[in-house]
């Protein structure tokens, strides 16, 4: 009689040996999907745009505040003070004050002018016809602004709050992408070099 055959069971098989090439094309696979699974690392462009934005929103804070506060201190040491007219108020497109006109007599005849801001913000409640106290620069009387600003000015103004909140924000944001690029950059080098 013959031989019985036994039969193989499939904990014995074994896949038949790899080429060098598909070994190769494996080694490419994993490292591909090791990459796809690791986060994006912050590009330089984005870290910089952020840091510009908030070096942007510094210097709109700072020409918000400095020429206002340096009016006001013109104002105040050099500053006369008389009653203007109100010849027009309109409101822009938010239904806030606009470029509100002024007619007084300055050193030199009558002045009408705009207001200034302070800021980026105007006085509320001045209407066309009426009357307010204004200080103006007598040697250069288009610099006007109501008298009750030059005594105490507004401590904040929306413009001012605005770039104030958003200045620290980005650089911030700018900082912590930085580290995390450092981070990612430096881990995927460990990766490489294991």
């Amino acid at each position: 009689m013959g031989k019985k055959k036994r039969k193989r069971s499939r904990d014995d098989w074994q896949p038949p040996p790899k080429s060098a090439e598909q070994q190769s094309l494996d080694e490419e696979v994993q490292r591909f999907r090791a990459a796809w699974h690791q986060p994006p690392v912050p590009q330089r462009r984005l870290i910089l745009a952020v840091f510009v934005a908030a070096l942007a929103t510094c210097v709109a804070f700072l020409v918000f505040l400095l020429p206002a506060q340096s009016l006001v201190n013109d104002l105040r040491s050099r500053g006369v003070t008389t009653t203007a007219e109100v010849t027009a108020s309109p409101k822009n497109k938010y239904g806030e004050a606009g470029n509100i006109t002024v007619r007084f007599s300055g050193p030199g005849g009558e002045v009408e002018t705009v207001l200034a801001d302070w800021g980026g913000k105007r006085p509320e409640g001045l209407l066309a016809g009426g009357r307010v106290s204004v200080t103006y620069d007598p040697s250069e009387p288009t610099r006007v602004l109501t008298t009750e600003w030059v005594e105490s000015p507004p401590a904040m103004t929306l413009p001012m709050l605005v770039t104030l909140i958003l200045t620290p924000l980005f650089a911030v944001g700018a900082i912590l992408l930085s580290i995390r690029r450092r981070k990612l950059l430096r881990a995927r080098e460990q990766t490489a070099a294991a």
